[in-house]
């Protein structure tokens, strides 16, 4: 199933908040990580008016400490499919023995 970025709403990731999900490799879909979805915050005032979703932020965290940094991947839920690839930024985490990554659609 392929999905256009642009529709991608905080709607369609609610269901699965506390959930696994994977980073993947956008070259060959190889598995980088196992993550946790743990917030999701929507960015109604970083929208633009003629945006086909409100703008939101995707918090995932790491099962464990992590040397992974910011970088291109794929987002993969096992009922979701992989998504993306997108950017995804390292932040700073609210458990320090967890890795902490921001996808950020606007």
């Amino acid at each position: 199933m392929t999905i256009d970025i642009a529709t991608i709403s905080h709607e369609m990731f609610a269901p699965h908040l506390g959930q696994t999900f994977r980073f993947l490799a956008p070259e060959d879909g190889s598995v980088i990580m196992d993550v946790e979805l743990t917030k999701l915050t929507v960015r109604p005032e970083c929208t633009p008016r003629w945006a086909k979703r409100t703008s939101f932020s995707a918090l995932f965290e790491t099962y464990g400490p992590s040397q992974l940094w910011n970088g291109n991947f794929q987002i993969d839920h096992p009922t979701m499919g992989p998504l993306g690839p997108f950017y995804i930024v390292r932040v700073i985490p609210r458990d320090p023995e967890r890795g902490c990554f921001e996808l950020i659609l606007n």
